[in-house]
C-alpha cells in the first residue's frame, strides 16, 4: 500500500494539474466529476495515465513520472480527447494503450528540449500534438470511430449569456462544454485559490469580449467553446508563471486578447480535419509570452510555482525581501569603510555603468584623509589589503600603471590596475584601482573568498585611493555592469544582509564565529526532544528530527510539518515553512527565523517573515489576495537583539499584532530553549534530550 500511494497522488494531481492546481483532493473532485458525468470519459482518461505510468516504470523512468504533474496530465488529456470521440471497447482500449505510451515519451522528449534551450515548461504542448495524431489516424481505423457522443445533462441552468458561456467553456478543458461541470469546475477553483478563480473569469471576459467586437455577434462569441484557451492563458500568465501582482494581471488580459485572432485561426484551420482546435491557442501565446519576458530578464517570473498563486505569492514576497535575486558578494575589505560612491552615483556610476560601489576609509569627521590630503600616505586607505568577494577564478589581470597624485586622474586607462574573476554562477567580479606591484595572485589562479588579492591605490581614473567593485555578464573591462549585494555586513552596531549600504554609510564585514557555525549545523539524522510548557502549566512534549529534501535542502520535521534551514554567509536561516499552523515549528520559525553567527551583546538585527507562520489560513489566504494587489499592504516584521553570545530577544509586529519572543542556543547543538508571549500566546519550548546519528 505504501508503494501506491505516491501513485495514487501524483495521478490525482494531475487531474487539478491542469488548472494548475497540483492538489490531491482537488484531482479527487475532478475524478468523481468526470466518473460521474460521463463514464466512458472518465475511464478513457485513466486508462491512458495507466498506459503511460506502466511504461515510464519500464523504462526506469517512475520516479521523474510521479515527480512532475505533466508527464502524467498530458497523457491524462489525450486520453479525455479520445474518450470524447470514441467510445469504450477492447479495440479502444488497445488505442488508449499506445496513445498514452507515444503521449508520455513525445512529454519527456519535449519537456526536456524546451527545458535546455529556451528554459520553457512543455505545458500541454504534447496533448495537442497526442490528440491531433490519434484523431488523423483514426480516418483509418473505422472500427473504432463512433458518433461524437458528448455527455449528457439532466438539468441545464437558465443563465445570463455570458456567465453560461464562461462555464462552458471551463467545462470544455476536461470535454465537458456544459454550465454544470464549468460550474462545479469554478467552485474547485474557487475552493483551493481565488487568485486562480478571478483570472480565469478575467480572461475568458477579456478574450470573448474581444471577439465579440470583432466579430459583431455576442452569441457567435459567447458560444465558441475554443475560448477555453482564454482561461488557461489567464492562468498560466497571470499566476502560476509570472508572480501575481497587478502587472502580471495585466500581462494576463493583454496575453488573452492576443489569441484571439490565434484561436479564430485554429479553428477555421482545423474545421477542415474536422478536428477541434484543442490548446493550441494556449500553449503558443504562452510559450511566447514566457520565451519574451525571459529574454528581457523579466524579475517576477515564477521559479518555484508552490501549487498555487496564493503560496508562491507568499513565497516571492518573503524570499525577495530576504533573499535578492542578485548575486551576493562578500565584503572584499577588513574593517570600516564608507560607500564613496553608489550604483547610479554622483560621478562615474552612470548608464550601462551604474551598478559599482566605491568604498573609502573616513575618520569620525568624515575626512578620507589626515592633513592636507596632498600625500597618497595621508589616505586612510590607502595600501589597505583587498580580499576576493568570491570563489572563483582570475581571469584577467591588469597591473603596472602608477598610483595617480591626488587630485589627479588617469583618463586613458580610468580602470587603472584591475582583476577580473569569474564566478562560476555565471557572472565577473572587477575590483579596480589597486596599487601598482601588490598583487597576490595571477592570471589563471583559482582563489576562494577572503584571498588576498592586493593593496588598495589609487592607479587609473581615481583623484584619491579608494577600491571599485562591480560584476558584469562577460570578461572585457568596460561590459556593462549588473546589481548585486553584499551577503552580510554590521553597519553601527546592526546586522545587514543581501543588500548594498547607500552613499556615505559606513559598513564592516560580519565574519561568522566557528562556535555559532558548529551550534547551528543541524546534521541529518540528529533527533532532538522538546516540551511545551503554557500559562496553565500543561506540558507536551514532542520530537523533531533533521531530514533531507529531494533538491538537497535540509529541514526540521515533527512528522508533519517541515522548517527548511540553511547557513548562509555569515547567518543562520530559517528558510521556508511547510505545515499547519498549530505545529510547535511555527514557534521556532517567529523566535529566530534569522540568527547572526557573530552574535554578541547589543548586535541588532531586522527580518521578515511569510504570513503562512504569523496569520490562520482564511485570514492568510484574504491578505494573499490583497497583497497581490497591493505588495505593500503587510509585512510581518521581527527585530531581534542579541542579549549575549547565545541568547537574543525579538518582538514580532504584523498589523495590530505584537509578539515578544526570547531564543536561547544550546552550548553544544541546536536550539535551548524558545519563549513566545503576546496576542493571547503564552509558552515555553525547552530542550529535554537529544539523540545524534552515530
Amino acid at each position: 500500500m505504501r508503494g501506491l500511494k505516491p501513485v495514487i497522488t501524483s495521478i490525482l494531481n494531475s487531474y487539478s494539474g491542469i488548472l494548475f492546481l497540483p492538489h490531491p483532493l482537488a484531482g479527487l473532485g475532478i475524478l468523481i466529476l468526470l466518473t460521474l458525468l460521463s463514464p466512458n470519459l472518465g475511464l478513457s482518461g485513466l486508462i491512458c495515465v495507466l498506459s503511460a505510468y506502466l511504461a515510464a516504470r519500464f523504462l526506469g523512468l517512475r520516479e521523474d513520472f510521479l515527480r512532475l504533474d505533466f508527464y502524467i496530465y498530458n497523457p491524462l488529456l489525450v486520453g479525455l480527447s479520445i474518450g470524447y470521440f470514441f467510445r469504450i471497447g477492447p479495440l479502444s482500449l488497445i488505442f488508449l494503450a499506445l496513445m498514452g505510451i507515444f503521449t508520455f515519451l513525445l512529454t519527456y522528449s519535449l519537456s526536456s528540449a524546451l527545458s535546455y534551450y529556451f528554459r520553457l515548461p512543455v505545458l500541454s504542448l504534447p496533448f495537442v500534438m497526442g490528440s491531433i495524431t490519434a484523431a488523423l489516424a483514426s480516418y483509418r481505423y473505422s472500427n473504432l470511430f463512433v458518433a461524437l457522443h458528448p455527455p449528457e445533462f439532466f438539468w441545464s441552468p437558465h443563465l445570463p449569456l455570458w456567465l453560461e458561456g464562461f462555464l462552458r467553456s471551463l467545462g470544455a478543458i476536461f470535454f465537458m462544454p456544459h454550465p454544470v461541470p464549468g460550474l462545479i469546475l469554478f467552485g474547485i477553483l474557487l475552493v483551493f485559490s481565488r487568485i486562480l478563480a478571478l483570472l480565469s473569469l478575467a480572461g475568458y471576459l477579456a478574450g470573448t469580449l474581444t471577439s465579440y467586437l470583432l466579430t459583431g455577434s455576442a452569441h457567435q462569441a459567447f458560444s465558441d467553446p475554443n475560448h477555453f484557451n482564454f482561461v488557461l492563458i489567464a492562468l498560466a500568465t497571470g499566476g502560476v508563471f509570472l508572480i501575481p501582482s497587478p502587472e502580471s494581471y495585466l500581462l494576463a488580459l493583454m496575453a488573452s486578447v492576443v489569441a484571439v485572432p490565434l484561436t479564430e485561426a485554429s479553428g477555421i484551420f482545423w474545421e477542415k480535419f474536422g478536428l477541434p482546435a484543442f490548446a493550441l491557442p494556449f500553449n503558443l501565446v504562452t510559450l511566447l509570452m514566457l520565451y519574451s519576458l525571459g529574454l528581457s530578464r523579466y524579475r517576477k517570473l515564477t521559479l518555484y510555482y508552490r501549487g498555487t498563486p496564493e503560496r508562491t505569492l507568499d513565497y516571492y514576497l518573503h524570499r525577495e525581501t530576504r533573499f535578492p535575486r542578485d548575486p551576493d558578494l562578500e565584503v572584499p575589505v577588513s574593517g570600516k569603510w564608507t560607500v564613496w560612491q553608489g550604483p547610479n552615483g554622483r560621478f562615474t556610476h552612470k548608464g550601462a555603468w551604474r551598478y559599482a560601489l566605491d568604498l573609502v576609509i573616513t575618520d569620525e569627521e568624515g575626512r578620507t584623509h589626515t592633513g592636507e590630503g596632498l600625500d597618497l600616505n595621508d589616505y586612510y586607505a590607502y595600501r589597505k589589503p583587498i580580499f576576493s568577494p568570491v570563489t572563483g577564478r582570475v581571469v584577467e589581470l591588469v597591473d603596472g600603471l602608477p598610483d595617480e597624485p591626488p587630485g589627479s586622474a588617469n583618463r586613458d586607462y580610468p580602470w587603472g590596475n584591475h582583476i577580473i574573476i569569474y564566478d562560476p554562477r555565471g557572472f565577473y567580479v572587477v575590483l579596480a584601482h589597486i596599487s601598482p606591484g601588490t598583487f597576490r595572485v595571477k592570471k589563471g589562479d583559482w582563489i576562494v573568498k577572503g584571498t588576498l588579492l592586493g593593496l588598495c591605490g589609487s592607479s587609473g581614473y581615481a583623484p584619491e585611493p579608494h577600491l571599485h567593485i562591480h560584476i558584469q555578464s562577460g570578461p572585457e573591462i568596460g561590459t556593462p555592469t549588473l546589481p548585486f549585494v553584499f551577503s552580510s555586513y554590521l553597519k553601527n552596531g546592526e546586522f545587514r544582509d543581501f543588500s548594498l549600504p547607500p552613499e556615505k554609510e559606513t559598513l564592516e564585514p560580519a565574519p561568522p564565529e566557528k562556535r555559532l557555525q558548529h551550534i547551528l549545523n543541524l546534521l541529518l539524522g540528529d533527533r532532538y526532544i522538546y516540551e511545551i510548557l503554557d500559562r496553565k502549566g500543561s506540558r507536551q512534549t514532542f520530537a523533531l528530527r533533521v531530514e533531507m529534501a529531494p533538491d538537497g535542502t535540509f529541514y526540521l520535521t515533527d512528522g508533519k510539518a517541515r522548517l527548511y534551514f540553511a547557513q548562509r554567509g555569515s547567518a543562520f536561516y530559517f528558510l521556508g515553512y511547510d505545515g499547519s499552523i498549530r505545529s510547535p515549528l511555527r514557534w521556532f520559525f517567529l523566535a529566530a527565523p534569522k540568527i547572526p553567527l557573530a552574535l554578541r551583546p547589543h548586535l541588532r538585527w531586522t527580518d521578515y517573515l511569510p504570513l503562512e507562520v504569523v496569520l490562520p489560513p482564511l485570514k492568510k489566504e484574504l491578505y494573499l489576495l490583497l497583497l497581490s494587489l497591493y505588495p505593500s499592504l503587510l509585512k510581518p516584521r521581527g527585530r531581534y537583539r542579541a542579549l549575549g553570545k547565545l541568547d537574543f530577544e525579538g518582538e514580532i509586529f504584523y498589523g495590530k499584532q505584537r509578539f515578544k519572543v526570547y531564543t536561547r542556543l544550546a552550548p553544544q547543538k541546536g536550539f535551548e530553549e524558545i519563549k513566545i508571549q503576546g496576542s493571547g500566546v503564552f509558552l515555553t519550548i525547552r530542550r529535554k534530550e537529544d539523540e545524534r546519528q552515530g
